[in-house]
């Protein structure tokens, strides 16, 4: 059964959840985790895994929704952290030029790190035009965290290699099916070191709602990961759920 190790349930209108785990379910789909972004967000994530065992919750300050309020919000979060969460995400850093300024974001990914390592909980973050910066501030975590991953991998091969070595995960997502570089990393790193996701969040811009991604489709992920590593897609859901498991509680 397949693991979605990264969405934004609790960003849904609170009456389709129950229809999206239907369909999840459907499709095989073991877990997902719903990742927080703001207090607020994290706090829905939390109540989510209460109520769904096939959920699990990552709390977290998105980079991208860092406020003036961040340290506040960094004392709240230790404050909501319970038995109910699995994962420090979604921390990390995003270079857009209308994100909240470098030096806040760092530090507040720092911040959110030791939190995970004080928790004995693994990382699951973004890292937007900031590869570079993310490696090197995780390097001197090396040997303290318990594990993790990138989440919606869109590097290259060697920036894969070094977050690897730092004993994370490469996640990919739907990218994986149409940017061709991302395919090439994916053949080159074992199976043993990816895990796979959607991102699902609501997709307003998107007329259709059938098109929406859900965590069903970490099916289409896993389906593309089969064929460009030519694996049967029972060894590649297999493989990439142990991964998760590795460093996630559940």
């Amino acid at each position: 059964m397949f693991i979605d190790i990264h969405t934004h349930l609790s960003q849904y209108n609170a009456q389709e959840i129950p229809s999206i785990v239907k369909r999840w379910r459907e499709s095989d789909v073991e877990l997902v985790v719903s990742s927080g972004t703001t207090i607020n967000d994290s706090i829905k994530s939390i109540d989510l895994a209460k109520k769904y065992p096939d959920i699990a919750a990552g709390i977290g300050l998105h980079p991208s929704d860092i406020t003036n309020n961040w340290k506040e919000d960094l004392l709240e979060l230790k404050k909501i952290l319970n038995e109910n969460v699995s994962m420090i995400s979604e921390i990390g850093l995003d270079y857009q030029d209308s994100s909240p300024s470098k030096k806040v974001q760092i530090k507040v990914f720092e911040e959110q790190i030791q939190i995970a390592i004080d928790n004995n909980l693994p990382i699951v973050f973004h890292t937007r035009f900031s590869m570079e910066d993310s490696y090197n501030i995780l390097s001197n975590f090396k040997g303290n965290m318990h594990g993790g991953a990138v989440h919606y991998f869109d590097g290259s091969y060697e920036e894969a290699k070094n977050m690897l070595s730092l004993g994370l995960k490469i996640s990919f997502a739907k990218t994986l099916i149409r940017i061709d570089y991302l395919k090439e990393v994916a053949k080159k790193i074992s199976i043993d070191d990816i895990v796979i996701e959607t991102d699902s969040y609501p997709q307003y811009f998107k007329k259709n709602r059938q098109r929406w991604t859900e965590p069903k489709d970490v099916v289409v992920v896993a389906q593309e990961l089969s064929r460009i590593k030519n694996l049967p897609i029972k060894l590649v859901a297999k493989k990439t759920a142990d991964n998760f498991k590795s460093f996630v509680k559940i």
